[in-house]
């Protein structure tokens, strides 16, 4: 994974930390379509799903449905 990318995926993990907090352990929804124009933003997602830092909960639909995961929580904790 390049450099460019992991600033990125520890950028969006932080932001998903923040919305949690912020919406009673909401998730955050995001157009697939919006996810698949930026090829660095979907592969830090895609990275952030595979360490299960965060879940993806749209499975089906059109949207991301990203919440973060404990592992994902611990992972900033310990940064």
């Amino acid at each position: 994974m390049n450099e460019e990318i992991n600033k990125l995926s520890d950028i969006l993990l932080q932001s998903l930390y923040d919305y949690h907090f912020a919406n009673n352990g909401g998730s955050y929804t995001l157009p697939k379509a919006m996810v698949n124009t930026d090829l660095n933003s979907k592969q830090a997602i895609e990275y952030l799903i595979e360490k299960e830092y965060a879940k993806d909960s749209g499975e089906g639909s059109e949207n991301l449905v990203l919440a973060i995961t404990e592992q994902g929580m611990d992972y900033l904790k310990n940064k």
